[in-house]
């Protein structure tokens, strides 16, 4: 009997030390591209790659290949209005949190052209 409850007790943990760690790998913190999408970036830009359509008329830009021109440093700073393009700062300063601005740079830095 006392063998029993031993062996009860230990299931019980290991199912619930499994728990906790798929409770902790499914937080990985904030989606970029949903970040992308409420943030409303798609105003004036949208990734055909991602499936991602704008909702400007014309003289939108694709950002399907934007991780191959850019590094996260610069595309943080830029997003922040802190650095330029072609001497033009972003239109709009990113306003979420730190987080979610990492977020964001790191899923923008996933978007390269494929290789054939």
């Amino acid at each position: 009997m006392k063998n029993i409850l031993i062996y009860l007790g230990l299931v019980v943990v290991i199912v619930a030390l499994y728990g906790f760690a798929f409770a902790f790998a499914a937080d990985k913190g904030p989606d970029g591209k949903q970040i992308f999408l409420d943030k409303k970036c798609t105003t004036c830009h949208y990734v055909e790659s991602a499936g991602i359509e704008t909702t400007k008329k014309s003289g939108a830009s694709d950002l399907s290949t934007v991780g191959d021109v850019m590094e996260a440093d610069f595309m943080t700073k830029y997003l922040l209005k802190e650095e330029k393009i072609d001497d033009k700062a972003h239109k709009t300063k990113f306003n979420g949190t730190d987080e979610e601005l990492k977020a964001l740079v790191d899923w923008l830095l996933t978007l390269k052209a494929k290789e054939e």
